[in-house]
């Protein structure tokens, strides 16, 4: 059969769900190919839908520590970090955009006061394939005083929140180092107050901000 869909008789329905486009070779049926990333899902319409609502949506993904009870001194150096083992590695399960919090419950004991200023505090980060991630540092607790108890000073942090690009099978782990030379320094878990880690998917990976 030769010449164009007009000739013959076969011009396309006018209705708006027609997908048919006329060419000079005849009909065309257009073909649609959907690609779907890991994490989302695409719900296709029903038969006979019109219009035809394809519909996608986000498959997220997240992993948590659980509540824990510990106590970990931290035996370093000043400002040498250390992983806190006590606190169990997350394993990512997708690649993508992760946002990743953590909680950390610091201590940080002075000895009786003295001739000499005394200092000591908690300095925790995320550990990423047993690297520290920089920038996700937080002073979690820092104490210091006067010699001779004239003046106490006390700093801490909340709980820390941030964006980072994983692939999967990365982990995810807490390290933590300690100030001043005073005193012992600790990070801690138990009913009073939790340290934990969660992760939570938000996005494919070659996701960039805006």
């Amino acid at each position: 059969m030769t010449g164009t869909a007009a000739s013959i008789g076969l011009l396309p329905d006018p209705a708006p769900c027609n997908a048919l486009t006329e060419t000079a070779a005849g009909l065309l049926v257009p073909e649609v190919l959907i690609e779907v990333d890991r994490g989302l899902t695409v719900t296709p319409p029903a038969a006979g839908d019109c219009p035809q609502v394809w519909r996608i949506g986000v498959d997220a993904a997240w992993v948590q520590t659980p509540a824990l009870n510990f106590l970990h001194t931290i035996t370093g150096a000043v400002r040498a970090w250390e992983t806190v083992p006590e606190l169990p590695l997350l394993t990512i399960p997708r690649a993508g955009l992760w946002e990743v919090n953590y909680q950390v419950r610091g201590v940080a004991l002075l000895p009786a006061p003295g001739a000499a200023n005394t200092d000591t505090g908690v300095v925790a980060g995320m550990y990423k394939n047993g690297a520290v991630v920089p920038g996700t540092e937080a002073m979690v607790i820092y104490h210091s005083e006067l010699a001779g108890d004239q003046g106490k000073q006390i700093q801490a942090t909340g709980s820390r929140q941030f964006m980072h690009p994983f692939a999967a099978g990365d982990t995810v782990g807490l390290g933590a180092f300690r100030l001043g030379t005073s005193g012992s320094a600790s990070v801690v878990s138990n009913g009073d107050g939790r340290t934990y880690i969660s992760a939570h998917w938000v996005a494919p990976e070659g996701d960039t901000p805006a």
